[in-house]
């Protein structure tokens, strides 16, 4: 599973599940990051990250 770190918000979003909801959008592109390493991810949740959770399952739209 592919992860995406936002820097700017200190958030771990899971590449697959992230949405508007996230809100993600306001942060510039050099403070995003992707990832497939879970070691690196979680050794970044025990420090001052957390995961978002909006994307810890599929979003639904509504329209």
């Amino acid at each position: 599973m592919g992860y995406f770190v936002d820097h700017r918000t200190k958030k771990i979003h899971h590449s697959q599940f992230a949405g508007d909801s996230c809100g993600f959008l306001q942060t510039p592109i050099e403070q995003r990051e992707f990832t497939d390493k879970m070691e690196y991810v979680e050794s970044l949740a025990e420090k001052e990250y957390e995961h978002c959770p909006h994307c810890q399952t599929a979003q639904s739209t509504v329209g």
